[in-house]
């Protein structure tokens, strides 16, 4: 027997009564309005649904045709510029609710869908309206059998500049399909990251770098990609142009050591307008640090640079951290998760109270440590 508040009852087990059983609510599109009112601000035109947030707080699991039903005819009726919907699978049995979803997302400017189960259908009706469509951004899961569709809706639509296809289970194969189609369409940002295989063949890496010299990508993303040296040298054959767009790099939790840092780094200084680079959680090691402190300087567009966890020692830390002089035009620069020593310290403390750099610039700041006599760094978040 169990008592109200779910603990066995020891005293009087004949009077432990039943657990009252709570009626799951109704899920209508009045309570879409009011979720939405919770999370968006005036005039209500970003919309977004989670799974997880539906079940825990109607009470009863989603329902793939009923409950996608109420939240169609929510989009069907409002005039949004955002929709974020997440970790829902959709049903391929009601052709004609595929059909008004795909309808639905017409006016819509930014689309995310993630980790969600889409039938090719719907990538189908999503091709027939390319055309007609606004959206600027787009995250979509993919199968093998979408990626196609895609590379076609790419093709046609005339709007899009942003694209996610990141965990998607992406290979090295068909990635060249996608390429093509931000090849020849007019996406300017690029988020590819965690393109699947044992090893990222040299035709992958060409096909990047092909990729940018044609296309003029402003940002790009390629974290969890076990790209190494061999990799780094088409992106960094783009970098020394002196015609580069790209603007933003970001390279996080790869295979990159010492000699990519070389080629990157002397591909910024020499051609390109890199704004923002992120190799961090790589391998760069004391060796990879002392490149980037010979080059940084000469990086004259460079404002954001992360280097966080990329085993870099105090002696290649505090190089870097010796280039850094006054009116730096650093806005954001990650370095924790390597290695300090006292001298490290000072030199943090020097900057900040000369105020060469300042708190939100740098993650990390200084401390005196009484037991060892000395200062010391300290995370700064």
């Amino acid at each position: 027997m169990m008592c109200d508040v779910g603990l066995p009852c020891v005293y009087y087990p004949g009077q432990c009564t039943a657990p009252v059983t709570v009626k799951p609510r109704l899920f209508t599109i009045v309570l879409l309005h009011c979720w939405q009112r919770e999370y968006d601000k005036r005039p209500y035109k970003k919309f977004q649904f989670r799974r997880l947030d539906f079940e825990e707080r109607i009470g009863r699991k989603y329902h793939c045709i009923r409950a996608f039903r109420i939240i169609v005819n929510f989009l069907l009726r409002r005039s949004l510029l955002e929709v974020s919907i997440w970790s829902v699978v959709v049903s391929h049995w009601d052709a004609k609710l595929l059909q008004e979803f795909a309808l639905s997302l017409i006016r819509v400017w930014k689309i995310e869908l993630k980790l969600m189960q889409l039938p090719t259908e719907f990538f189908v009706m999503l091709r027939l309206n390319a055309a007609k469509m606004e959206v600027v951004e787009l995250s979509t899961p993919l199968s093998d059998q979408n990626v196609r569709m895609l590379r076609e809706f790419l093709l046609v639509n005339k709007t899009l500049r942003t694209l996610n296809v990141s965990h998607c289970s992406l290979t090295q194969y068909n990635f060249a399909l996608i390429a093509d189609g931000v090849h020849k369409s007019g996406v300017r940002s690029l988020n590819a990251s965690r393109l699947l295989g044992l090893k990222l063949s040299l035709d992958t890496a060409s096909i990047i770098g092909s990729l940018l010299m044609q296309n003029h990508l402003v940002v790009l993303t390629l974290q969890h990609c076990e790209f190494t040296a061999q990799d780094m040298q088409p992106i960094s054959e783009y970098l020394y142009r002196s015609k580069c767009a790209l603007r933003e790099l970001n390279l996080a939790c790869n295979l990159i050591a010492a000699d990519d840092t070389l080629f990157l780094m002397r591909g910024i200084a020499q051609g390109s307008g890199l704004e923002l680079l992120d190799i961090s959680c790589n391998s760069i090691g004391t060796h990879g640090g002392e490149w980037i402190a010979m080059y940084l300087s000469s990086c004259r567009m460079l404002q954001h640079l992360y280097l966080n966890y990329n085993d870099i020692g105090e002696s290649g830390l505090n190089l870097i951290l010796l280039t850094i002089k006054k009116e730096s035009k650093m806005k954001r620069l990650n370095l924790y998760g390597n290695s300090f020593d006292a001298r490290s310290a000072m030199i943090v403390r020097r900057l900040l109270d000369a105020e060469v750099l300042f708190h939100e610039v740098i993650d990390i700041s200084y401390t005196y440590d009484e037991a060892l006599q000395d200062y010391r760094i300290v995370p700064w978040r």
